[in-house]
């Protein structure tokens, strides 16, 4: 299967799904997990939002590394890792529309000032345990 292809099949399968497990770092290495909505662009972005207050929020300020797990039903998951970082305000309009297109009920988050951030992929891998062997794709950028 080539690259392009596979791109194709992990955001078809990514579109799919808008709950997430986000993995973040605080800066002294203690992990923190937390469930979240997520969006997806066309490039694999994952968009999705958080308030301050959050631990999640201060993880970000002190590392952008963040992993994701998407789709643990039928056996089939994604796994995901990038940078996060808040989507400049240049962008903020174009992001959060198509944000709230695929997530309207995410709008009550906006309007009580939660904040979008945008994750870039450096590796993921998608895989499917319902085959044998697994098939497990992974793709690094």
């Amino acid at each position: 299967m080539d690259e392009d292809h596979t791109k194709r099949m992990i955001l078809e399968f990514l579109r799919k799904h808008t709950l997430a497990v986000i993995a973040t770092c605080h800066g002294n290495g203690t992990p923190e997990a937390a469930t979240i909505d997520l969006s997806v662009r066309d490039n694999l972005e994952i968009v999705f939002s958080t308030f301050t207050h959050t631990r999640k929020f201060d993880n970000l300020a002190e590392r952008p590394g963040v992993a994701f797990v998407v789709g643990w039903d039928d056996n089939i998951t994604v796994q995901y890792e990038g940078e996060a970082t808040r989507v400049p305000a240049a962008d903020i309009e174009q992001y959060q529309d198509a944000y709230l297109n695929s997530l309207p009920a995410a709008r009550e988050f906006i309007e009580r000032g939660a904040v979008l951030f945008k994750a870039v992929p450096r590796w993921i891998r998608y895989s499917d345990f319902n085959k044998e062997p697994p098939e497990l794709i992974a793709v690094q950028f």
